[in-house]
Order: structure tokens, then C-alpha cells, then sequence
């Protein structure tokens, strides 16, 4: 940095009241109004000021980065990233794990503003990295702030996870996709004291439907508020959930006449479109068949999995989370939680080149055999057994994820809200994870009602099952389970005393892959052995049958 930018950078010089009001009437953020000596800059390991470029920033998704002087927090410039089209679209830069060395610690900031877009915007400061051939996201920082200011994301003490691998920098927001700048950033030696400026925003949380302004009440602003966003578009996600007052997934004019009635003290609740909902075509009598080789590898559209570690009901312990392309927190989504096999984890299905049921999902979602959904790899190892780990999915692992992403729990993990919700939950798994499917069959079946048992039979006899079912309460139409194995299976033998035993108890059980009209089919693959290479097309084939009755 030359001598004069240098100077600029550490001094600020005295503003009028005058000067700052015509700032603030630009939407340009002005810096400070005082005269104050910066920090000393000796210690920090890199300090970008974009002066005289990005600072080896670059664009991070469907994004533009580049040096602008529309809004600055110190000097004359400040890195713009515009052209967003998702929250994650930011700026990204690459760190040296020889220079942060994970399992240390190190002091981050950065100062962001938008002048354009939604009002108020929150920021988000993160760490990306691999682990175990895992992309990872941790939050260094986050803050909010108000239109037109700047507010600096700051964590004195963050640690670099041990283990991090291909680790990067990333600016973002958590939701908007406005538009936005951000300057001096700076990475120092942990518990560095850095100074930025500061914001009073508030981001409202929840959704509340005709509460368009984000005041916390329903008044003539709002229907304002909603006319002039059907004609300009809503910028902020909170904003646009809630002018959509039908829930019909379209700001329309339904939505303006709903909030006029509701004002007017017409009516005191809104109503909700009903979505039109078209029965599934299934096949009742379904057959093995083989997912496209191209299944196998990975599209443009390729989803995320998220390593999340947990403290359990059995101690710490850890699961994957596959994340569909384009995951959006205003939606909701199913899950289904697929176990692992004897000898494995919760690695095998996502990061074996022999399986990738990851990349399968990324292109059964792309080619619309099944919806966007959340689908968990749990470990089983830490529990007292295989089938004892229903115990930890009822008060551990159910919770945990269903209280951080977003799925028809709506973040309610009592369990009345799990029982509400549980048309919109599968469980599956493969050997001793087929094993534990039973098992949640037995124990869960007021959270969970679909189940899909692999080359797995239940431990505990057919007896057990069907006095689960009996006991349960429910009716045939209200649990599903969608067995499969391969005729060469070792397993084979053991599924199919057990299911045939199933089919004749009629009373619980109707046999027929046809889910609008049974509850309980086999699907037996012609001379497949016990190999998750099988396995992972009898989930190609069955995981369609999921999440269109009781919906």
C-alpha cells in the first residue's frame, strides 16, 4: 500500500453535520465522525482495504466481485459483490493452512453495508473447508444492520477446526440476496482487539403472514407495503414469506384482497390455498430396476452435505446431512434418515465412490423422480446396539436435526409436534441398519411412517412387529413399510419367512406396493448379493413410494 493510501487508512477526517446528513440522503455510509488513530496494522496477518484491487477476493457463486466507490467504511474504495442470485452468492477468499493451522485460533473482522435492497440485511462471515472429503460451513460471525451503515463482523477468538482441509474465507448473507460491500477485512493473532463500527438493527425472526413492513403489527402500511412489492419485487426472504398471506406460493392479488379484509376487521384469520395435490401414479406391483449410470455422477445441480456433530443421548457422536440443491430455509422439507450397516458410519453412503447415493439423490431430484428432501446418515455405533438406536432417534438425533433445518416439524421437537409431522419422515437402512429400521418400526411408529428395511430382517421375530402395529393405534392407511433384498443375499433368507408372515395378518398389513391402497410390499432383486453397489438402487426404486399419503 503506498505512503498516501496508508495515511488515508489512518486517519479520519472531521465531517460537518451537514456533510453526514447529505451522506446519509446518498445511501453512500460515511465513515466515523471523529478524528481517531487506527489500530496498529504491525500485527495483522493480512489486512484488505481494496485500495488498488480484491485483495485476491474473488466472486463466490452467480456473483460480480469488484472494487467500487459507492460505499466505503476507511479510505476510498470497498469490494462490491453484486449480481447475487442465492444468500450464499458473496466474495471468497482462499487462507494458507500453513498460516491458519487448524486446531488454532485467530481473530477475524470485516465491515459490511448495502446501500440498495432489502432493509435490514444480515451478514454473515464464514469458514469453509473440507474434512474427511466432506465441505463443511462454520460461522465465524454474523451481525445485521440497518440500510445505507456499515457494521463490522467480529470474533476475537475463533478455532479453526482440526482437521480442515482446502480452508476459505467467505462473505455472505444469511438470507437476502441484495446487493452488498463489505471493506477492511482482517485475519490477526487470536484475541487482536479490532474496532468497527456498530449497528442497533434488528432482524425480525418468524414469519408472520400480512406483517409485510416488519413492524410486528398488520396496518394500511402493510397493504402499501405489499402493492408496491407486487410491482417492484420484495427483497427481504421474511418480507416476501409473509405478503404471500395464502400460502399458495404466489404474491397475487388473492393476497391483497385477504389483507384489505383483515384490516377492514372483515375477517380475523387468513385463509390458506389449498394446494392441489395429484395422486401419485404408482405401480402396485413395483419391480427392480437399476438406476442410470449417469445417476452415479455428479450433476451442475449438486447438492450439500453438512458433517454435524451432536452430544446424544450416547455421548458425542456425529451424522451427515444431505441438503438438496437449492435448499431454502422459508421451505419446508421431508426427511428421510438412512442407517449404515455393521462395520461402517455415517461416511459410507456419501463419501464411498462405489455407493455416492448423494449423487443419486442430486439427479433423482433433477429429474423429478422425487422431491427436494433432507436425507441424514446417522452412526450407530456409540449405541447399546443397532436396533437400540431407535432411542437415540426418538430423543437425540430427530431433535437435533429437526430443530436446526427446516422441515414440517417447524422447528418443534416436542413430541406432539414430531407426531403431527411424521407423514413427512422415513427411516431406512442396510444389514443391521435394516435391522434398526424394525426397530424404529417397533418403538417410533407414532414419529415416523415410512419405513424401508434393506437387506435386513427384525431381530425380534414378525411377532414384534405386528404387535406394534396393533398396538399403535393406527390405521393401515397411517404407516408403510417397503422392504428389499437381493435373492443372493444373505439376508434373503430371513426376509422372506418374515414378510410372508406380515402379508397373512391382514388385519395390519395389505400387500401391495401401491401405497393409496396398501401398506406393505418386498422387493426382491434377481441374484443381488449383500453390496451396498445393489442396495443403492433398491432406494432408486423405492424411495419415490415415500411421502404421498397422509400429506
Amino acid at each position: 500500500m503506498s505512503k498516501s493510501k496508508m495515511i488515508g487508512k489512518k486517519f479520519l477526517s472531521v465531517l460537518s453535520s451537514t456533510a453526514m446528513a447529505a451522506s446519509c440522503l446518498a445511501l453512500v455510509p460515511a465513515a466515523p465522525a471523529l478524528t481517531v488513530e487506527a489500530a496498529d496494522t504491525s500485527s495483522y496477518i493480512f489486512y484488505d482495504t481494496f485500495e488498488s484491487g480484491t485483495d485476491n477476493w474473488s466472486a463466490r457463486g452467480s456473483c460480480t466481485a469488484a472494487t467500487s466507490t459507492s460505499a466505503k467504511y476507511m479510505g476510498s474504495r470497498s469490494l462490491s459483490l453484486s449480481g447475487r442470485s442465492a444468500a450464499w452468492n458473496g466474495g471468497q477468499k482462499s487462507l494458507s493452512s500453513s498460516t491458519f493451522v487448524p486446531g488454532n485460533s485467530y481473530a477475524f473482522s470485516a465491515c459490511f453495508t448495502n446501500i440498495t435492497g432489502s432493509d435490514p440485511t444480515e451478514f454473515k462471515l464464514t469458514l469453509q473447508y473440507n474434512l474427511n472429503g466432506t465441505a463443511n460451513y462454520d460461522k465465524i460471525a454474523q451481525a445485521a444492520a440497518n440500510r445505507g451503515e456499515f457494521v463490522q463482523l467480529y470474533n476475537a477468538n475463533y478455532t479453526i477446526p482440526s482437521g480442515a482441509e482446502d480452508l476459505v474465507l467467505v462473505v455472505e448473507t444469511t438470507e437476502e440476496t441484495c446487493d452488498f460491500y463489505v471493506d477492511e477485512i482482517i485475519a490477526a493473532p487470536a484475541g487482536t482487539k479490532i474496532d468497527g463500527p456498530k449497528s442497533n438493527a434488528v432482524i425480525p425472526r418468524g414469519a408472520r403472514r400480512g406483517d409485510i413492513d416488519l413492524d410486528g403489527s398488520i396496518t394500511v402500511f402493510d397493504l402499501i407495503e405489499l402493492k408496491r412489492g407486487m410491482s417492484r419485487g420484495i427483497d427481504n426472504e421474511t418480507a416476501k414469506k409473509n405478503a404471500d398471506i395464502d400460502q399458495s406460493g404466489a404474491i397475487d392479488d388473492k393476497d391483497v384482497s385477504a389483507l384489505e379484509s383483515f384490516i377492514k376487521g372483515e375477517i380475523t384469520e387468513f385463509p390458506v390455498a389449498e394446494p392441489e395435490k395429484k395422486p401419485y401414479n404408482y405401480n402396485g406391483y413395483l419391480q427392480y430396476k437399476e438406476a442410470p449410470g449417469y445417476y452415479f455422477r455428479q450433476p451442475s445441480n449438486h447438492g450439500t452435505v453438512v458433517k454435524e456433530y451432536y452430544n446424544g443421548i450416547n455421548g458425542n457422536n456425529v451424522m451427515n446431512v444431505y441438503l438438496p440443491y437449492g435448499y431454502d430455509k422459508s421451505k419446508k422439507y421431508n426427511v428421510f434418515y438412512l442407517m449404515h450397516g455393521g462395520g461402517e458410519n455415517e461416511n459410507t453412503c456419501f463419501n464411498d465412490t462405489s455407493i455416492e447415493i448423494d449423487l443419486m439423490l442430486d439427479n433423482m431430484i433433477a429429474n423429478g423422480d422425487i422431491e427436494p428432501m433432507i436425507v441424514v446418515t446417522p452412526n450407530f455405533n456409540k449405541a447399546p446396539s443397532a436396533d437400540g438406536v431407535w432411542d437415540e432417534m426418538r430423543r437425540s438425533i430427530i431433535p437435533f436435526v429437526e430443530g436446526k433445518y427446516s422441515t414440517y416439524a417447524n422447528g418443534n421437537t416436542s413430541i406432539d409436534s414430531l407426531r403431527a409431522s411424521r407423514y413427512h419422515r422415513a427411516y431406512g437402512g442396510f444389514s443391521m441398519g435394516g435391522g434398526s429400521t424394525w426397530a424404529n418400526f417397533n418403538n417410533n411408529l407414532d414419529i415416523i411412517a415410512y419405513f424401508m428395511p434393506l437387506s435386513g430382517h427384525c431381530w425380534d421375530g414378525a411377532g414384534k412387529v405386528l404387535s406394534a402395529a396393533r398396538n399403535s393405534g393406527f390405521k393401515q392407511n397411517e404407516y408403510f413399510v417397503l422392504a428389499a433384498t437381493g435373492t443372493k443375499d444373505i439376508a434373503y433368507g430371513n426376509m422372506v419367512p418374515m414378510i410372508n408372515e406380515l402379508k397373512k395378518n391382514t388385519d395390519v398389513f395389505t400387500y401391495t406396493s401401491d401405497f393409496s391402497k396398501g401398506n406393505l410390499y418386498f422387493l426382491e432383486a434377481p441374484n443381488n448379493t449383500h453390496w451396498w453397489g445393489y442396495v443403492r438402487h433398491y432406494i432408486y426404486d423405492a424411495l419415490p413410494y415415500f411421502f404421498h399419503e397422509g400429506q
